[in-house]
């Protein structure tokens, strides 16, 4: 698992600046939706703008936290290292893990705030 993320975190790598301006263009739009503006004058954009600000960001921290994975454990090193590395992957494991399980969660709130969007 923690492999396949660093392979989507090297892809990603290479647009992270992107990621971070197109983050910025939507935290704008929710901030001009909220505040009041000769510009935009209903909060239509507000919630488009505020998934796409929080997917970018999740986009971004996928290419900073899984850039550099520990390699597997292998029996010629010594106890102390192989010791280490189970215990960074272990921690990659569940920040893995844990990064699933956010992405689940965004995906439910982004099927959320469509559907009452469009209603």
């Amino acid at each position: 698992m923690i492999e396949r993320l660093q392979r989507i975190a090297k892809v990603l790598h290479r647009i992270q600046g992107l990621l971070l301006i197109l983050a910025g263009f939507c935290g704008v739009g929710v901030v001009l939706s909220l505040v009041e503006n000769p510009w935009v004058t209903d909060d239509s954009w507000l919630l488009f703008s505020f998934m796409g600000c929080l997917w970018f960001l999740v986009l971004y921290s996928l290419s900073q936290l899984f850039l550099h994975v520990p390699p597997p454990v292998v029996t010629g090193k010594s106890w102390h290292q192989r010791l280490s590395l189970r215990i960074r992957r272990g921690g990659m494991w569940v920040l893995g893990a844990a990064f699933l399980l956010l992405s689940l969660a965004l995906l439910v709130l982004s099927y959320q705030l469509l559907r009452v969007s469009f209603m």
